[in-house]
């Protein structure tokens, strides 16, 4: 009997010993958790912070070559904090292709010519455009999809909706991720901080080089103005094309030369950046927290609001290739 209750009482014991055990790592586990979340809310801050004072310094510009484009890791006693910070404005903005957007059909040109740079078919802009176009019919084309669903017919929110638009595979949204956003509709292209790609699809007959040698061109200091940028000689053959009469005694085409780029569509200064912490914590990183967010900086007072957060993306956006 004796041994009969002495094994009963180490059973028992045993179970109480790993249900504590269960306990405290599950306790622990939420706690690394929540340590983590806080540092990567506190890594947002600093960002918040560094965009603004890069706002102080110097409202009237922004360029690549400043502090707030550099990657940084911050080790810390428990872990790591990972930040990155880009600017969004230098990316291509899908709602410039809403029917009320300005430059409309210009914009869906560039964005042939960027898809075609990328080695995409570029009938994947004519989908975009039909997808916030109410006039377009588009809902035919979604409604036969399995599940069924009908076409936004608005601004796109984020990048991801291109996963709904035809003719974008998984492949291609990821090969587009770097080069695209959504953004307001009379949001501009900062030609300080665009990649080569974006730059030479503002023309179809601009190369990459020709776009190489703007990156060139803003040196350690950007290009201070939009009426500079339309006069580098790399730009200007493209901006500002000949009249028609002289194009047409140029090449012996009786079609009119194309018209000057718009300088309203460019700026040297931007509102919109994203940000991105991933912070690890623990011997093997065993508490893992990420939060990618939108933030806009008011440019007449470097007021930083947030637009979004995303705490399901575990890995930085992929950077422009050129």
């Amino acid at each position: 009997m004796v041994l009969m209750i002495f094994a009963m009482v180490s059973i028992v014991a045993t179970g109480i010993i790993q249900s504590q055990s269960a306990d405290i790592q599950r306790i622990t586990n939420r706690l690394g958790t929540q340590q983590a979340r806080a540092f990567a809310d506190g890594a947002e801050s600093v960002v918040r912070t560094g965009l603004y004072l890069d706002w102080d310094n110097d409202p009237d510009i922004d360029h690549y070559l400043e502090e707030w484009t550099v990657e940084r890791t911050f080790p810390m006693e428990l872990g790591t904090v990972f930040v990155r910070i880009s600017d969004l404005q230098g990316r291509f903005n899908l709602n410039w292709l809403h029917p009320k957007a300005a430059n409309r059909t210009v914009w869906w040109q560039r964005l042939r010519n960027l898809l075609k740079r990328l080695e995409i078919d570029p009938i994947v802009a004519n989908y975009v455009s039909d997808w916030m176009d109410e006039t377009s019919q588009a809902d035919d084309t979604y409604l036969s999809q399995d599940p069924p669903y009908r076409a936004a017919y608005r601004i796109c929110k984020h990048t991801s909706e291109l996963m709904l638009i035809e003719g974008v595979t998984t492949e291609i949204y990821q090969q587009l991720l770097p080069y695209v956003t959504c953004l307001p509709m009379d949001t501009q292209l900062n030609i300080n901080t665009a990649s080569a790609s974006v730059l030479s699809a503002l023309d179809s007959r601009m190369t990459v080089a020709e776009a190489e040698q703007v990156i060139s061109a803003r040196d350690k200091n950007g290009i201070a103005a939009v009426a500079d940028f339309l006069a580098l000689d790399a730009v200007s053959t493209y901006a500002t094309p000949p009249s028609s009469g002289n194009a047409a005694a140029n090449n012996g085409s009786q079609q009119p030369a194309k018209k000057p780029w718009d300088a309203n569509d460019f700026s040297v200064r931007s509102e919109y950046f994203e940000g991105f912490t991933r912070v690890e914590m623990g011997d093997a990183g065993d508490w893992v927290a990420t939060n990618e967010f939108l933030l806009k900086r008011d440019v007449a007072t470097g007021y930083i609001d947030t637009w979004y957060r995303d705490f399901s993306r575990r890995e930085a956006r992929p950077l422009p290739q050129n």
